[in-house]
Order: structure tokens, then sequence, then C-alpha cells
């Protein structure tokens, strides 16, 4: 997610040096089992992506270069994950029209599918006072969000009356599901809320009341899709990390050994955790702060320069 306003997250600002790729002499070499960076010895077993403004564009189709990389590395038994605040259906669908079957940390870090097998690794959800006193401060501020739920025919459940633009809301079409907003958050599982497309003084007093009363993961950015700012608010301590931590636990991979690539503030936390980060040029200043190598945006194909950071030909 491209995202360049304001970050509330349970995370401190580290104090990572960071590169172009071109800058750092530093040698990689692919191998057909790992991807080994020479200059310190890590494995890299993983890479971690965020898809908007980083593997994809607003289109939500990678370019056929990305996919191809992907394909690259899963040869070499570097296995991809796409880590983004998306919902399983929209992802799964545009991930299966590239030819691609990933695990994925879905909704910035509340749910982890494994799309090749349909398995669930990670799943953390508000209770339901939490749900609905997060709820309550969206109201207090005039405003009704789109709340992310577990259901088997629809992902989110607005009002009749959504505050969230009517762009997002379009887009949403079947997904979403018309209800009462109370009652979902005491019998349903919820995952995040959102509004977005609202002005940014719309949204950032609901983001302060969020985070110094509820205690929530809330990331208020320039939304990149829709125009103006978005709010997303996730439960407290939660985000792509947390997912990431899961899929890795599930299969004994180091944080060391994880590349994390991202362009948002939401991927912050992952660029910050992971052993190897790589931020994309134009992308928030605080994960430009963190990461070691810098790629180009997906309208120029960066995703590609992957490989050049784990191997040379």
């Amino acid at each position: 997610m491209a995202a360049w306003a304001a970050l509330r997250i349970c995370a401190g600002l580290g104090g990572r040096a960071w590169s172009e790729c071109a800058i750092i002499p530093q040698s990689f070499e692919l191998h057909s089992h790992v991807a080994r960076l020479r200059n310190n010895g890590c494995v890299i077993r993983l890479v971690a992506t965020d898809l908007d403004g980083t593997f994809w564009d607003a289109s939500f189709v990678p370019p056929s270069s990305h996919v191809a990389v992907v394909g690259e590395l899963m040869k070499a038994d570097v296995t991809v994950l796409a880590a983004t605040s998306r919902r399983p259906r929209h992802v799964r669908q545009r991930l299966c029209d590239a030819g691609l079957l990933l695990p994925a940390v879905l909704i910035d870090g509340s749910l982890g599918v494994d799309f090749r097998s349909e398995e669930r690794f990670h799943q953390a959800c508000f209770d339901a006072e939490a749900a609905l006193g997060t709820l309550m401060t969206f109201r207090a501020h005039g405003l009704d969000p789109c709340i992310y739920v577990e259901h088997p025919d629809f992902d989110i459940v607005v009002s009749e009356s959504p505050s969230t633009c009517a762009a997002h809301l379009a887009r949403l079409g079947p997904d979403a599901s018309t209800g009462d907003l109370e009652v979902t958050t005491s019998t349903s599982a919820i995952y995040a809320f959102s509004v977005l497309g609202l002005s940014r003084e719309r949204l950032s007093p609901v983001l302060d009341e969020l985070v110094q009363i509820n205690d929530a993961c809330a990331i208020l950015y320039r939304e990149p899709v829709y125009g103006q700012f978005g709010l997303i608010v996730n439960p407290p301590g939660i985000s792509k990390w947390t997912g990431i931590e899961a899929y890795c636990h599930l299969h004994d991979i180091e944080p060391k050994e994880v590349m994390a690539v991202g362009d948002g503030l939401n991927d912050f936390p992952m660029l910050q955790h992971a052993g190897v980060a790589v931020a994309v040029r134009g992308g928030a200043p605080e994960t430009i702060a963190v990461s070691q190598h810098l790629i180009d945006p997906p309208t120029l194909s960066g995703w590609t320069q992957i490989i050049d950071l784990l191997s040379q030909y």
C-alpha cells in the first residue's frame, strides 16, 4: 500500500541504515535451494512482499516480469509470501489471474492463508468489547465504518449509510453485505475496520482517539486508489509482521532469513523486523529509513530487481 500521511502503530522507529542497492557493494548468489547473502552469511528463505504499490500498481495486475521472478525464486526454494491490507477474496482472485498461488498475510496481519493449500496459518480478531468500542469511536465522530468479518459469503459488513467513499463501496460489490454494525461486533469474528476516500480532517480525530483510548493499531494514509485519505484499524498488536511471524514459526524460518519488500506505512513493522528490508522509491519516508535497499515502483518493473539482490550474473 502506498501511504504518505500518518502512522500510529505498536512499533517504534528503528535506526537501520539504508542505501540504493547499487551503492553498497554486496554480492548475492542464487543457489538451487536457498538464496545466500554472501556478505553476512544470511540465508534468505522467504520474500514477504507488499502488493499495492510494490508488486503491482493501481490496476492490481502484476507485470509479467514480476510473475517470472516469483517463478525463479520458487525454483530456488525461496518462498514468496504476499503481505497486504486487502481481503482474501480479492487477493486470491488477482493472484490466480496472474497464475500465482502464494501464501498470504491479509487485512494488514489479521489473517494468514496459504492459497496453495487453503490452509489458514494465522488469525487475529477483535474481542467483542474492543470491537464495539472501536465502532463507537467511529460513530462518535459521525462515521459508519466498513467492518471486515469472517463469513462464507461476504468479507465486509456496512450499514445503511456507510461513510467510506462511493468508489470504494462500488468496488466492494457483492463482497459487502448491509447489516446492523452493533450486532455484527457482538456476533461475528472482526478482523478490521476501515473508512476510505475521506479528508484527513475527518479521519485524524478518529485516529487520535482510537490510539489513545482503545490502544488499537491504526494507520491513516494517503489513499492511492480512491483519493484523499484512508483509515484502517486492526486489533491491538497486529501488523503484517505478526502474520509473517506465524508463517515463519510454522515453517521453521528465522526472522534473519526473511527479506521484506514494501512501500507504505503498513509495511513498516515487517521492514523493521525482517533480516533484509527493501523499500520502494517514492514510498513512505519511514519505510525508506529502515531499509537497506531501494527498488523502483511497479510501473518501472522494480520487483525484478529482487533477483539483483539475490544473485549476481
